[in-house]
């Protein structure tokens, strides 16, 4: 019976640990640099991805920031869009706002949740990009990926130039293959697999969320802050990012410090 005891007990702890990870505000910070032609001013960008579920509290964001992107799945069936709405307004309160949607969010009223965007000045990025700071050298891209638009890539990077500081953001990283050629990007952003949410040492789903830096641009793609179905994470812990992006000049390779 104390065998079976001791096994209940370290089930149940072993339980509260994966709950405890589900629940985590874990801020991963890292410093980027980007070419450019023209140098602009640094800039913090928030990156939050998969909240699904959870609660974005007040004080979550408790330090400067320029610009906050939504990485998609800021909601699900389910989801009282009340706790939608605080959501928003408590990131709207830092900063402005652009959002991508993701495989989730549509499981809600689409109307409701634009109306909110619109109460908040939500920018939604839909197969599309925007200067941002009014810097026209510096854009942000945005894919609608589960629209599933046949000119989707097209309509994005239509106004991106050659020479332009690019950041890209999909819900899903399996769109990062396809940023090459004329929709070439040097940052980009995504959320989606959850790092595999549920992983048994090096084995999941999905990747481990990471930062990778290649030859001609650098890849995030977040654990995500929230999960789905099971309300449960092991070995890919709860996560957003704060990225401080500073200019390099073209000559400069692209790097990252974490």
């Amino acid at each position: 019976m104390k065998y079976l005891m001791k096994i209940a007990l370290a089930a149940l702890a072993f339980l509260l640990v994966m709950v405890r990870n589900a629940f985590a505000e874990k801020l991963i910070q890292q410093t980027v640099k980007l070419p450019t032609d023209k140098a602009f001013e640094p800039f913090k960008l928030l990156f939050i991805a998969d909240i699904h579920r959870r609660v974005i509290k007040a004080d979550l964001i408790k330090f400067p920031v320029d610009v906050i992107v939504i990485g998609g799945d800021l909601v699900e069936k389910g989801v009282p869009l009340e706790r939608v709405q605080e959501n928003i307004k408590n990131l709207r309160a830092c900063a402005p706002v652009y959002f991508v949607w993701g495989n989730n969010d549509r499981e809600v009223d689409e109307n409701k949740l634009r109306e909110i965007f619109k109460q908040f000045d939500v920018i939604v990025l839909e197969d599309e990009s925007v200067a941002l700071f009014g810097n026209e050298q510096l854009k942000l891209v945005g894919l609608d990926h589960f629209a599933y638009k046949p000119n989707g890539f097209k309509n994005a990077f239509e106004n991106v130039k050659e020479n332009d500081t690019v950041l890209f953001v999909s819900h899903t990283p399996f769109d990062f293959w396809k940023v090459k050629g004329p929709y070439s990007a040097d940052l980009l952003l995504a959320g989606h697999t959850h790092g595999g949410q549920i992983r048994i040492g090096p084995f999941g789903l999905f990747d481990k969320g990471s930062m990778k830096i290649k030859k001609d641009r650098i890849e995030l793609i977040s654990n995500g802050f929230g999960t789905t179905t099971l309300h449960l994470r092991l070995g890919a812990q709860a996560e957003y990012h704060v990225l401080t992006i500073t200019p390099a000049i073209r000559k400069d390779k692209t790097i990252v410090i974490k």
